[in-house]
């Protein structure tokens, strides 16, 4: 595990976005979310200059394939400076993990760091410890995603939180990604990621009453995506809170090429 001490405050800034799900000049594009609610959301703050991260990548494979937990890979910068860049990490998804520790209170910020439902930050490759906060884990937001002629429709219901609002975010995935590494801890291994974070920004805002939003798939592709997650989280005034609903949509794509270091590797979408 390797550690980083907390400088600064980080703060919880996300610059606006291009939507970067994909239409790919398909004129008529029907889907849906899976039926059944996740119970968890997983996000796994991970980095290719860490030799200690290789085994939690390979453990949240495991939980990307499951169905009641929705499990998401976030490369950060942490380690660039220790001799790779990690070439999956982005600025947003390293900002994420900091406003988590300050939000927490213990500034604490390591790889791999496993955050489950916004809340709770434990080692990621310590699968007992993961499934016994699983096991306990709701998301009682009813959330419903389908993506019909261009447009992704985003249905929230209603529940009763602890809180007047909620943040709805959507984020953009590749289903796994791999890279060769050349340099730094892990040089000469080939790492496989799973439900990579390439890109996230809020759509809405959810005030306890159902609410459908409409985002249109018109937009400028920017990152080779294979499919996109909606969460909302509560947001306290020190950071990103409780994340209390999430959905995922799969998107079939053909193959292509994404994610390596040399750009080598064919993607073929689908893990489950």
């Amino acid at each position: 595990m390797q550690r980083v001490p907390y400088r600064k405050q980080a703060t919880y800034f996300l610059s606006t976005l291009v939507s970067a799900l994909v239409l790919l000049g398909i004129a008529t594009l029907t889907a849906r979310a899976e039926e059944k609610s996740p119970k968890a959301v997983l996000e796994l703050f991970t980095s290719q200059g860490c030799s200690s991260c290789p085994s939690a990548d390979k453990l949240i494979a495991q939980y990307a394939r499951r169905d009641d937990v929705l499990a998401m890979t976030l490369p950060v910068k942490l380690w660039d400076y220790l001799g790779w860049s990690d070439t999956l990490a982005t600025e947003i998804n390293t900002k994420r993990q900091m406003a988590y520790s300050v939000a927490r209170g213990d500034r604490d910020v390591y790889t791999p760091q496993l955050v489950i439902n916004g809340e709770t930050a434990m080692l990621g490759s310590d699968k007992d410890a993961i499934d016994q906060e699983v096991a306990t884990s709701d998301l009682p937001l009813p959330i419903d995603l389908s993506l019909n002629n261009g447009v992704l429709e985003i249905d929230l219901g209603d529940a009763e939180i602890d809180a007047e609002s909620a943040t709805i975010w959507l984020m953009v995935l590749d289903d796994r990604v791999h890279v060769p590494v050349s340099a730094g801890e892990n040089r000469g291994r080939k790492l496989d990621y799973y439900n990579v974070v390439r890109d996230m920004r809020p759509v809405g805002i959810w005030k306890g009453q159902p609410i459908k939003l409409e985002l249109p798939l018109s937009d400028v592709e920017k990152h080779a995506t294979s499919g996109c997650v909606v969460i909302a989280q509560v947001d306290t005034f020190k950071g990103p809170g409780r994340i209390v609903g999430a959905a995922q949509l799969h998107q079939i794509f053909p193959a292509r090429t994404i994610g390596s270091a040399d750009g080598s590797f064919p993607y073929k979408p689908g893990i489950r």
